[in-house]
């Protein structure tokens, strides 16, 4: 059951956009070519949905009526897409830096926004203020083309456009990195992180059923 408060609903969004801007804005104000980096795109997803999301319900309030998840089928791919951010940086990239020493700077305030206050205040939204039950079956494997995008993306732009800015390679993550690994690797890699977005998706999707009927039940004593 989500919570109807319209000034917890508000709130709590605002706070989110403020620490997904900040990431935003740190990007902004230096290296353009941040933007080629998922973790950055899918912040900004964040930002651009929440801030729609805001706009429409102070409307909302501004008329008398209460607030509502704008779109919840679009707030549900943007919880997959963050949790994607989370789990590739804690799981992939955080142990690969220890092992390589280079683990300092999973620290810093930036990194702490982006991978982990973000996605878990998105996927806070989700759980404590969106309508349960109204994503579709097939929605969640939609949500795989955006992953895939991307990845189509890094593999046209890395010939024509040279390194990325102030990194000595054309890819953002080494284990997409062909010049490093070689097709095989990367192809194998790519093939592992679908299964396991695509597992991702329907666990967010079950969950998401779960909690529904778990509503209707309650509603119905």
């Amino acid at each position: 059951m989500y919570v109807k408060n319209n000034w917890a609903f508000v709130v709590y969004k605002f706070v989110l956009l403020a620490v997904c801007g900040y990431g935003i804005a740190c990007h902004m104000n230096g290296d353009w070519a941040s933007f080629n980096y998922y973790t950055v795109l899918s912040n900004t997803a964040c930002f651009v949905y929440f801030l729609t999301s805001l706009v429409v319900n102070i409307r909302r309030m501004a008329a008398g009526e209460s607030v509502e998840t704008w779109r919840p089928r679009v707030e549900g791919a943007v919880v997959f897409c963050i949790t994607v951010t989370f789990l590739i940086y804690h799981f992939v990239l955080r142990p690969e830096a220890f092992r390589m020493g280079n683990d300092g700077n999973f620290y810093s305030a930036l990194n702490m926004a982006q991978h982990y206050i973000v996605p878990i205040m998105t996927i806070g939204d989700w759980l404590l203020f969106c309508p349960k039950g109204k994503w579709r079956k097939g929605d969640p494997a939609s949500w795989l083309l955006i992953p895939l995008f991307y990845f189509v993306y890094i593999l046209i732009r890395a010939p024509f456009a040279g390194n990325i800015g102030g990194t000595s390679s054309p890819y953002p993550y080494a284990f997409i990195d062909i010049q490093a690994n070689g097709v095989g690797v990367v192809a194998r890699n790519a093939l592992l992180a679908a299964v396991g977005m695509l597992a991702l998706a329907y666990i967010l999707y079950a969950v998401d059923m779960l909690l529904a009927r778990a509503g209707r039940k309650r509603k119905m004593r």
